[in-house]
């Protein structure tokens, strides 16, 4: 009997395939889609004949983010990872015009309504250095809202030219150290991203 998978309330598809997880790490300028229409660079374009599975991303990163991103065939699983009471961090390094200062990093810690009327969760952000009038920033959150780090920095009028996504959970970009490289994960791998993770892999 063939396994049904869906993710977001749609079909992916029917399949008897054993359920797997890849890392990529997504370069700038390709977009988070397996099909485009208007014929721009994408994630299928980068796992093409290196991937035998039928599987999809989890989440997004926009054109201008690149790391880590998830890809699976397990729907339950990427319902999991995406939904805010899981929890689990993502982690950014992000680079942002201005010199931000401590007040404004409590700020944003703290939580912030983003242009949206969207409300963050509180955060952690650790200030790695600034140069000139850039501040090099790493964020650590834990919800997928659409361009959410970038937002958070807009609402204090910061510009963000660079955001690359470092980790998910502990699960970080030494599996997949290159761009575009790509890796199926192992259970320790996947144990590291959350210690519930496993389940939704065991036979």
């Amino acid at each position: 009997m063939k396994d049904k998978i869906e993710y977001l309330n749609k079909i992916v598809c029917y399949s008897n395939q054993s359920y797997v997880l890849y890392a990529l790490n997504k370069p700038k300028g390709y977009i988070s889609t397996m099909d485009d229409e208007f014929g721009r660079k994408k994630i299928s374009d980068l796992i093409a004949n290196k991937i035998e599975e039928n599987v999809f991303h989890i989440g997004r990163l926009d054109k201008d983010t690149s790391g880590l991103i998830l890809l699976t065939n397990n729907g339950n699983f990427a319902n999991f990872l995406m939904h805010p009471s899981s929890k689990i961090q993502k982690t950014y390094l992000a680079k942002v015009k201005g010199s931000i200062n401590e007040e404004e990093i409590k700020i944003i810690e703290n939580g912030v309504e983003l242009e949206d009327g969207f409300v963050t969760s509180p955060s952690k952000v650790f200030l790695i250095r600034k140069e000139k009038n850039i501040s090099v920033l790493k964020i650590v959150i834990h919800e997928g809202h659409k361009r959410e780090v970038r937002e958070i920095f807009k609402t204090l009028n910061h510009h963000t030219f660079y955001l690359k996504r470092l980790a998910i959970g502990n699960l970080d970009l030494s599996v997949v150290p290159k761009s575009g490289d790509i890796k199926k994960l192992n259970k320790i791998e996947i144990k590291s991203i959350s210690k519930k993770a496993l389940d939704f892999f065991n036979d």
